[in-house]
């Protein structure tokens, strides 16, 4: 995905110079070929990326997505708690610090 992106971004960059905001030749040839070579990756990525989900097979998928929901609702579980004692923390706190000293 991280290579998809990167390309996207190179063919952006790549077409506004090779629109008529440059006026050299050298320059908008030197466009031209990140242009084809952009669009040529993106192309390689994608098929690499789906001959390699054809390889690991429908149930190794299945079963990788299902661990990584799983590892995620821990980690969502964990945070939520770890916020929840950090506002009671700061609760007592506060308690503490707007409580009154005994007078004895």
């Amino acid at each position: 995905m991280l290579a998809n992106e990167t390309f996207y971004s190179t063919l952006i960059i790549a077409m506004f110079i090779f629109s008529d905001a440059t006026p050299e030749l050298t320059i908008k040839f030197g466009a031209a070929v990140a242009l084809v070579t952009s669009l040529i990756l993106i192309i390689v990525v994608n098929l690499i990326q789906n001959i390699i989900l054809l390889i690991r097979g429908k149930e190794k998928l299945k079963n990788e997505i299902r661990a990584s929901k799983k590892k995620r609702a821990e980690k969502e579980a964990l945070q939520k708690a770890e916020d929840l004692d950090r506002r009671l923390r700061k609760k007592k706190e506060e308690e503490d610090f707007m409580r009154l000293p005994d007078e004895t």
